[in-house]
């Protein structure tokens, strides 16, 4: 008798259409009822750049990664697997024996995308792409529509869950791994001190260079439930980086609040950098993220929060950054009264060397 399939519930679409929304709130509730569930952003699988990693080649970089992921997360015993992004129209399937894929296609009018799209931040200039996007997806056809013109998220996201597996399942450790070389930079530090913006401007600014150099943000591969879950982290790690390996990535860059030795053991060499920021600065960042001066990604607990919340946060960022202070196995780069063009300099600095 074979092994039961793992059931992966997709939503896909035109940006603006609700696909990440939608699939973080569906990881929640399931969270919510209790179940083993993980959730996957198939664009944070896929950062790495110039080409090989960019162009036509990043669908099959993506598609490779999210497999290697999925397979990780079905062997740790996950009963439903939740994934969101865009797929390539022309093969926009997982070919795997051990997965039951559902692929929605979220979609809803014109007017509606229109205001979603500007509403989160997206430029105007952007509508006659976007709505080409659209088009290419409706003529496409593939996956299952869905029309949400008119819907509330969490009614999206209600539909949704009644065809999900919620159950509580039992969780396995994951197989070791051999180390894998680098170079790799890690940069970490506490909350909300601009780590990812910082990272993420120095890469394309290498890629600008034509340097082949890949990204990972070790928050986005931590949306399992239970959890956390750093042996799990340490793992998809290590998966997305021999992928991106295998598409001719030479360096990595890695963004993590913390570092912990289960990650580092991921590696045979790192470099860890750690930004720092005094307690006026880490309020204000703190501030500002809450106010939406930032990329919006699944689990920010910041975006949007009410003063009593940024507080909590605040004060919990002063505490890690006086506590990594204490440990000396890093470079160290003070942020304090920076905007982030020049923390992004700095650190470009140091990975240069």
């Amino acid at each position: 008798m074979g092994t039961a399939k793992t059931p992966v519930l997709w939503t896909t679409g035109a940006p603006g259409a609700g696909k990440s929304t939608t699939a973080w709130g569906l990881y929640r509730r399931i969270v919510e009822a209790g179940g083993n569930v993980a959730y996957v952003d198939i664009d944070q699988l896929g950062l790495i750049g110039p080409p090989p990693g960019g162009g036509d080649a990043a669908h099959a970089i993506k598609a490779a990664n999210l497999l290697r992921v999925l397979e990780i997360l079905r062997a740790r015993g996950a009963a439903q697997l939740v994934v969101s992004g865009v797929v390539d129209p022309a093969r926009p399937y997982i070919e795997s024996p051990g997965f039951d894929l559902t692929l929605v296609r979220l979609t809803c009018d014109r007017d509606e995308l229109r205001s979603r799209f500007l509403g989160r931040g997206s430029p105007a200039a952007a509508l006659p792409a976007l709505f080409e996007v659209a088009d290419a997806y409706d003529s496409a056809g593939f996956g299952e529509e869905m029309d949400t013109t008119g819907q509330h998220p969490d009614e999206t996201v209600e539909t949704l869950f009644h065809r999900c597996a919620v159950d509580a399942g039992s969780v396995r450790p994951p197989e070791p791994r051999q180390p894998l070389p680098g170079p790799v930079t890690v940069v970490t530090g506490p909350t909300a001190v601009g780590k990812s913006t910082a990272a993420f401007a120095a890469l394309r600014d290498l890629w600008e260079r034509d340097l082949p150099v890949a990204y990972v943000d070790l928050a986005q591969l931590g949306f399992a439930h239970p959890g956390p879950d750093p042996a799990l982290e340490a793992a998809l790690l290590s998966a997305v980086w021999r992928g991106y390996r295998d598409a001719g990535a030479k360096h990595l860059i890695v963004v993590a609040r913390e570092f912990r030795p289960e990650h580092r053991r991921v590696f045979d060499a790192v470099t860890v950098v750690h930004l720092d920021a005094d307690e006026p600065s880490l309020t204000e960042r703190v501030r500002r993220r809450a106010e939406g001066e930032s990329a919006l990604l699944a689990g920010d607990e910041l975006r949007g929060a009410p003063p009593g919340v940024r507080d909590r946060v605040a004060a919990r960022a002063i505490a890690e950054a006086a506590r990594t202070r204490r440990s000396g196995d890093h470079v160290v780069l003070d942020t304090s009264g920076q905007e982030p063009a020049e923390t992004a300099a700095a650190l470009l600095a140091v990975l240069a060397q």
